[in-house]
């Protein structure tokens, strides 16, 4: 911007009182303007529903150690995923699988090359008050409609939960009748409250609602799926937020020894994530 009047202009009287009036207001301009900064950036973290808790507690983190102010929204990966491309207005897209985050990249929405695992969730089946050791063959002795998960077609952990029961003698009459939850926190939710005889959960889940007293959990009740593969979480930046160091800021420290110990605490395995 030039800030200087050429001498060749002829200013009109109206012209310097206005000129002069803009020079009087600059000084609360500038001043406006570096309190703005002096509060940094903010961002708006999308995270699939089973990181929720986790997501809070970063944010936290991350608030009381910088001057960024963080956003969190929490719901099933392919209902946040869904509402991103049509047009919702996130910064950093932290979902319970690493297929969506790919999507938006393809697509065009994400920052190319900003997809990465952040953190690997497992699956477990819980079953209050099972007749025997808790085993997935054994759901057979139940209705399917005590038995819940989260709904496949938009959260991972439900995708992960029908692929174990289709590979168990379970015919598809019985499957087609299991409650299907909007998300996996709701799958504990229903669990805990009786509304379901068993149902498959996410480990973060059942730490949250424990820590949180909404669940009370024998250990001899759940049987974590160990032979499975756990449920890569993975993440992406989406364009709107290339510049927002806000955003920046939330992907780096990811990695840091802090943030890392909040995952494993909150019953999360850390990938192995190439430099």
């Amino acid at each position: 911007m030039n800030w200087a009047w050429s001498e060749r202009t002829h200013v009109m009287p109206q012209m310097l009182i206005s000129r002069l009036r803009w020079f009087h207001t600059l000084p609360a301009i500038l001043l406006m303007w570096v309190t703005v900064s002096a509060h940094g950036a903010e961002a708006r973290i999308a995270v699939a529903s089973n990181f929720r808790d986790t997501a809070l507690a970063i944010a936290k983190h991350l608030e009381t150690n910088s001057s960024h102010r963080y956003q969190i929204i929490s719901g099933s990966t392919g209902k946040l995923a869904s509402q991103i491309i049509n047009g919702a207005p996130f910064d950093i897209f932290m979902a319970a699988d690493q297929q969506r985050p790919r999507e938006l990249e393809s697509r065009g929405l994400a920052v190319p090359g900003s997809v990465m695992p952040y953190a690997l969730g497992e699956l477990g089946l819980w079953w209050p008050g099972a007749p025997n050791t808790v085993n997935v063959a054994q759901l057979v002795e139940l209705p399917a409609g005590q038995v819940c998960i989260a709904n496949p077609a938009f959260a991972p952990y439900g995708e992960a939960a029908i692929t174990i029961l289709k590979a168990a003698p379970l015919d598809a009459t019985w499957l087609g009748g299991l409650i299907r939850v909007d998300n996996i926190n709701l799958v504990t939710a229903w669990v805990a409250t009786g509304q379901a005889r068993a149902g498959f959960v996410a480990r973060s889940a059942m730490i949250a609602a424990q820590r949180q007293g909404e669940a009370v959990v024998a250990p001899d009740e759940v049987m974590w799926l160990d032979e499975h593969a756990p449920i890569a979480q993975a993440m992406a930046v989406m364009k709107r937020a290339a510049e927002n160091p806000a955003a920046a800021f939330w992907v780096r420290q990811l990695r840091s020894a802090p943030v890392q110990a909040m995952l494993v605490q909150d019953g999360y395995r850390l990938p192995q994530v190439s430099e």
